[in-house]
């Protein structure tokens, strides 16, 4: 008896995996197949199939000028949080602050706080400093939404980096801002990448926080596809969605490819101190 436990366990496992799969992959799924519905409203399952909702999503240029200033907006807010999350994410693990707790968890807030709240915060903020429908201010609230991310994710990286190769290098005559590129953020990178790419995925769907601050005319996509949503019940949102999965699983597969060969940042470099 004592023998099968290690076979059941097996086989529980697989079940739990099995059914967090389906959990994930079915509503996909149902999405998938409603945009190829031949019926002019959302049934599942469908009562017939065609192409006419992706055609119906070719003539809408709302969509595609709102997936471009999407595009645009997610690179820039990334780009910047990058910056900022990294080297508060070094700062934070590698010099043993006084309050660093407190600081990281203010930092960390924004993950926190109810989107809703955050939004209607920042509007009556911009309101006051007279940005509120800028793109500035657009871009400044997506750059606080997705900074906790990249801190979160390169904190993780930093906190088993060897920090003898960052002395090292020094000692050898390198500054410190060379020693940071040639030495330091080459050995992250993995944790940079990834942060990079959690960061621009959740910039390019924000929603909430956005619809305070969008300028009529100037919507991104997920606020285009909610203003669609409110007017029409028909599955040219599924199909749209559709479209957005197999960009996901796209990036998925590269991201995958790329780092299939690479050692994740720490798995060598594990019991290291941090110099005080």
């Amino acid at each position: 008896m004592t023998r099968n436990w290690p076979h059941i366990r097996h086989i529980a496992l697989a079940l739990f995996c099995a059914a967090g799969a389906i959990y994930i992959v079915a509503p996909l799924a149902i999405v998938v197949l409603n945009s190829f519905s031949s019926t002019a409203y959302n049934v599942f399952p469908p009562e017939g199939y065609s192409l006419r909702w992706y055609e119906n999503l070719a003539q809408q240029g709302a969509f595609l000028g709102a997936a471009v200033r999407s595009v645009i907006l997610a690179t820039l807010a990334t780009a910047i949080a990058l910056v900022i999350g990294t080297l508060s994410a070094y700062a934070l693990v590698k010099y043993r602050l006084r309050g660093r707790d407190i600081v990281k968890a203010f930092l960390m807030a924004p993950v926190v706080l109810p989107s809703i709240v955050l939004g209607v915060a920042l509007f009556i903020f911009f309101v006051r400093v007279g940005i509120a429908y800028s793109y500035p201010g657009l871009l400044l609230t997506h750059v606080l939404v997705v900074t906790p991310f990249v801190i979160a994710i390169t904190a993780a990286g930093f906190s088993n980096f060897d920090w003898s190769t960052e002395e090292a290098a020094m000692d050898l005559g390198a500054g410190p801002i060379r020693t940071f590129f040639r030495v330091v953020l080459p050995q992250i990178r993995a944790g940079v990448l990834t942060a990079g790419l959690f960061a621009w995925i959740t910039s390019f769907d924000q929603v909430e926080t956005t619809l305070f601050l969008v300028r009529p005319g100037d919507n991104t996509l997920p606020i285009e596809m909610f203003l669609y949503l409110q007017k029409w019940q028909d599955p040219t949102i599924a199909a749209l969605s559709s479209l957005l999965i197999l960009l996901a699983v796209a990036i998925v597969i590269v991201m995958s490819i790329a780092g299939r060969n690479r050692t994740p940042d720490g798995l060598v470099m594990q019991g290291k101190e941090p110099s005080k």
